[in-house]
């Protein structure tokens, strides 16, 4: 049985896994430039919601930087999970291995991100059930019923 649809989708969510990654990197280049920091501390100390909760445009920028951090790790393992599930998979050799793999890519890029990468993950979701629930064709050789035997020629 050909795996194909559980590839496919798993493709995708790496794909897109990918452009999360490199949306993050950009938010980052972005923020490191001195004119939009600049903009962005001018605007925040004139919100006064945001004087209101004590914090200071440094500490902001530090929860910034390393939730970028901690969201690019968690994307790179479940791409990790997900390419190690396309190797297993591939061929029909271990699909259980594999759905088990996605589900857990699943709820780590999904809880892992806090519902940033609810795409990629519910794809693995979808392609993890699919390794669960497809089964493999068996194919019995055709064989006699009682009846053919006592057919005459």
């Amino acid at each position: 049985m050909k795996r194909t649809a559980e590839i496919v989708l798993t493709v995708i969510g790496i794909i897109l896994n990918i452009l999360m990654i490199a949306g993050v990197y950009i938010l980052n280049a972005i923020f490191s430039d001195e004119q939009v920091r600049s903009d962005f501390e001018r605007e925040m100390q004139n919100d006064p919601a945001f004087a209101d909760t004590g914090m200071d445009i440094a500490g902001f920028y530090d929860i910034l930087s390393g939730v970028g951090i901690y969201f690019n790790v968690v994307v790179i393992i479940s791409i990790i999970l997900s390419i190690i599930a396309i190797v297993v998979v591939r061929g029909n050799r271990k699909p259980k291995l594999a759905g088990g793999l996605l589900l857990g890519s699943a709820v780590l890029v999904g809880l892992g991100t806090l519902l940033f990468g609810w795409l990629p993950s519910l794809l693995f979701l979808i392609a993890g059930i699919m390794c669960f629930a497809r089964k493999p064709k068996i194919n019995e050789p055709a064989s006699q019923t009682p009846d053919d035997e006592l057919r005459p020629l």
